[in-house]
């Protein structure tokens, strides 16, 4: 996925990187926002999908048992939380060999990643060993709440980067500021495409 008109670009070598966006995300009533149809995770994930050319993977639940209002939401993602669930995802992750990096993202919930990315950390333990691993969420208002070292602390044999913390209503409300967020984050990553426009 070299793009041959970048080679101006890029000095940092993103024209390298094969890039990979695996991500879980919420429709529904969300704080702030009420309710949606696309979710706050997804609308970020694709932003970075477009600012760097990589690949996406939804982690859709097999049995998606989640209530749609906040309230229930809430209350069920802390029982799953509290019975540390597995629960199973859709599908089949793409071939970890072809990346470079993954990026990985998720709402925040009860200062955790949603337990279905702990599931996705499981099964793909030994393809993710040695990627750079790129965590970003979207949250309420408590930022990043440490879903770095969770992650460092959940894939060992990873390289962790810094994150990125978007507010749920500013990805519903201010999609220009929050991609020019996420452009400025990639760029300070070396995983900014360059583009034309």
């Amino acid at each position: 996925m070299t793009c041959l008109l970048c080679a101006c670009a890029s000095s940092n070598g993103a024209e390298e990187e094969h890039v990979l966006i695996v991500y879980f995300s919420r429709t529904g009533e969300q704080a702030g926002v009420g309710t949606i149809e696309t979710g706050n995770t997804a609308i970020v994930a694709q932003d970075i999908a477009a600012l760097t050319g990589g690949d996406i993977f939804e982690l859709v639940p097999e049995e998606d048992n989640y209530p749609l209002t906040y309230d229930a939401l809430y209350e069920y993602a802390c029982q799953e939380k509290e019975a540390q669930a597995r629960p199973a995802y859709k599908g089949n992750v793409p071939d970890l060999s072809a990346y470079t990096t993954v990026c990985i993202g998720a709402p925040v919930w009860h200062a955790d990643w949603p337990m279905i990315l702990y599931t996705f950390f499981e099964a793909n333990k030994e393809g993710l060993a040695g990627k750079r691993l790129v965590p970003f969420c979207t949250h309420a208002g408590s930022r990043l709440s440490g879903l770095d070292s969770k992650l460092a602390k959940a894939c060992p044999d990873c390289r962790v980067t810094e994150g990125l913390a978007i507010l749920g209503e500013d990805a519903q409300n201010n999609p220009e500021a929050v991609q020019e967020a996420v452009a400025k984050w990639l760029k300070k990553l070396g995983l900014l495409q360059n583009r034309s426009q």
